[in-house]
């Protein structure tokens, strides 16, 4: 229990801090790191998105949440992403 309570906590870290690492690997990484960012991004943009969504809609504005708003956010993220992918803007 409690290895699965690090684990989800790091998760949740390491997915709240992902546009700071990705800034941190475009600017001064070498090429495996902003390689590894980009699939970070890819992969975990739209969790990143929908939880600093909730952050501020929750704790800041102090208000109900929506499970639409939550599943749109997902879904225009991961259709973002793909048509970021399928234009060239990110190459992977």
């Amino acid at each position: 229990m409690i290895r699965s309570l690090i684990n989800f906590v790091a998760m949740v870290g390491f997915t709240l801090t992902l546009p700071f690492f990705c800034a941190a690997a475009w600017v001064g990484g070498s090429s495996d790191e902003k390689w590894l960012m980009k699939v970070a991004f890819c992969a975990l943009g739209p969790f990143c998105l929908d939880f600093w969504y909730l952050i501020f809609r929750h704790i800041v504005l102090r208000k109900d949440l929506s499970y639409l708003v939550q599943l749109m956010i997902f879904v225009l993220g991961y259709s973002g992403v793909f048509f970021l992918v399928k234009s060239g803007m990110v190459r992977l």
